[in-house]
């Protein structure tokens, strides 16, 4: 079954939230708004915002959030549709059924059929076949039993070029679909061969538990150690992590979710009883992993071996800005003994994991103690490049008392005076937040500060501009995104724009067509917030103020740097905006 947009909002208007959640937690109505105790992770004070009219919730304390669709599927593990049904069903809505969307279903069915069955060929292959023979033997190196095998559902991809085609076609299914799915690709002559061959199958499956592709492991021969499933319409690595299906309930119940680097990794924290941990597939950590992860814990462990390649691999993204925008505790934990997790389980020392991972430092602590390494702390020079290096990594950090905190350890581990490294602090937060030009600036001109874009604590105004926006309430054409200085909120603010330009004033923005996850996050947080809106022209007032105010610091930047003899055109230019800007009396 699959319903249109209609449909979806006759449900998601006809469905009272507030009830919703009084079925599974404790809600309480405070001046006017609701609050609940988070039923997706232990708190003793209510942190849950609930909009009704608007049929959206927000986590404060966990940073889950979502609609009345997305709570039934979280809290009942039902999909997306079947979640929609129940709803329909409980309150009467009758769903008119969409063809096309009705097709698209049952061609994703086909295809997660036919990953189900090309896994249970896989799997019969390891458990019997002669030519798997040194696939078991690798298998029983690693000290996995039947067990393991069965619960992973591990397998083995016969290294001919179209057994697992035969086998598929054999059932019935067609070559299109089995080339969807993954299974198969079309070598030159325009035949098709099988995706995997001679490899150690680990089965991937989605957060929903369909299997969805494939990790190969080589056993022998040449080619890449590991390969994954292509790109699908059922597998897209950077929305998946191996494990997850097995890991969430652990997770969510221990508040704590662990990052390994590989297969096997995942397994050997299940066999230490230690069923928390996922990698990903074939791909870097990415945002739509972490946001992932952050549905089930909101403390996230980085776990890798202790050489310093297996390390850096952990905090070589943009994690602060990331994990920052989703409100995750991100911690490392280094392996002990310079092994990972597989060799530690497979040497019987599987409780180290335990140690390390309870022992595990906030990620900027991590990085800034990595830093200070490299560098001979008993030499001037070096401390004072240490200093600031360290300076320019915790200028990324978005809380202040933190930044604070950090510098007070660098300046005592670099012989430097707190006041030293809070200024290289400051002066890197400066140029790191430089990203634009100002308008009008001739192209030869000298190059100045623009307005500072933070990725923080969003301005209160810069709030609720983006709430009048979303409600409807705002004078669209005064506002521009160049006004707001949070980076998220630029990229929301130009959404809002365009979504809302065709809608009457009054008329509140959906916020179900917003793709970005994070964006969608902030949104919610942001339409669920029980602050008294401040009105629209005093917000504006404000936010105008500041961008002549920054116009008028940069223009003073660029008249410094203008030889008024050489160029005095320029310099009479930018002398006359700044003096129009001071009559306007801002």
């Amino acid at each position: 079954m699959a319903a249109d947009r209609d449909d979806l909002e006759r449900v998601r208007q006809a469905v009272n939230l507030v009830e919703l959640f009084e079925g599974v937690t404790t809600v309480r109505k405070v001046r006017g708004s609701f609050k609940a105790l988070c039923p997706f992770h232990t708190e003793k004070t209510p942190s849950l915002s609930i909009d009704p009219a608007r049929g959206l919730y927000h986590c404060f304390g966990c940073g889950v959030g979502g609609d009345v669709f997305t709570f039934v599927q979280e809290t009942q593990g039902l999909s997306f549709v079947e979640a929609l049904e129940m709803l329909a069903e409980r309150s009467g809505v009758v769903i008119r059924r969409d063809p096309r969307a009705a097709q698209r279903r049952e061609r994703r069915s086909r295809l997660i059929e036919a990953v189900a069955e090309a896994g249970r060929y896989y799997r019969d292959r390891l458990k019997s076949a002669d030519d798997a023979g040194h696939a078991r033997s690798y298998v029983r190196g690693r000290k996995y039993g039947v067990d393991v095998v069965d619960r992973f559902e591990l397998g083995y991809a016969p290294d001919r070029p179209d057994a697992l085609i035969s086998h598929l076609r054999g059932l019935g299914y067609k070559d299109t679909d089995i080339l969807r799915a993954g299974l198969a690709r079309r070598v030159g002559s325009g035949r098709l061969m099988d995706q995997m061959r001679g490899r150690l199958m680990f089965p991937i499956h989605n957060v929903r538990g369909d299997m969805v592709g494939f990790g190969g492991r080589l056993l022998r021969g040449e080619g890449p150690k590991y390969l994954n499933t292509p790109e699908t319409p059922l597998y897209k690595k950077s929305e998946l992590l191996y494990g997850l299906d097995k890991a969430r309930s652990a997770i969510s119940r221990e508040e704590l979710g662990v990052v390994v680097e590989g297969y096997t990794d995942v397994i050997a924290f299940h066999l230490a009883d230690l069923p928390l941990a996922v990698a990903t597939c074939g791909t870097a950590l990415g945002e739509a992993h972490f946001d992932l992860l952050r549905r089930f814990s909101s403390r996230i462990v980085l776990a890798f071996d202790a050489d310093a390649a297996g390390a850096g691999a952990a905090v070589r993204g943009d994690e602060l800005s990331i994990t920052s925008d989703l409100g995750l505790d991100l911690r490392v934990a280094v392996m002990p003994e310079g092994r990972d997790p597989a060799d530690l389980v497979f040497d019987d020392k599987g409780d180290l994991l335990r140690e390390a991972v309870d022992g595990s430092a906030p990620i900027t602590e991590f990085r800034i103690n990595r830093l200070l390494e490299q560098h001979n702390l008993g030499e001037r020079e070096a401390r004072t490049r240490a200093m600031r290096e360290a300076a320019e990594l915790i200028a990324r950090h978005p809380d202040a008392a933190a930044r604070y905190q950090h510098a007070l350890y660098v300046a005592g581990r670099t012989h430097m005076s707190i006041d030293l490294v809070q200024a290289e602090i400051e002066r890197n937060a400066t140029t790191g937040r430089r990203s634009r030009s100002p308008a009008g600036r001739r192209a030869d001109a000298q190059p100045v500060p623009t307005r500072p874009v933070a990725s923080g604590r969003m301005d209160r105004s810069e709030r609720d501009l983006l709430r009048h926006l979303m409600g409807g309430t705002a004078e669209h054409d005064r506002v521009r995104p160049e006004l707001f200085e949070h980076d998220q909120a630029v990229s929301l603010a130009r959404w809002l724009l365009a979504e809302g330009r065709h809608l009457d004033k009054g008329i509140p923005v959906p916020l179900d067509g917003l793709k970005d996850q994070a964006m969608a996050a902030m949104a919610r947080r942001l339409a669920v917030m029980a602050t008294p809106l401040l009105p629209f022209e005093d917000v504006m007032s404000h936010l105008e103020a500041r961008a002549v105010g920054h116009r008028k610091d940069e223009i003073l930047v660029i008249l410094e740097g203008i030889d008024q003899k050489k160029d005095p055109e320029a310099y009479t230019q930018a002398l006359a905006e700044l003096i129009a800007l001071q009559e306007k009396g801002h």
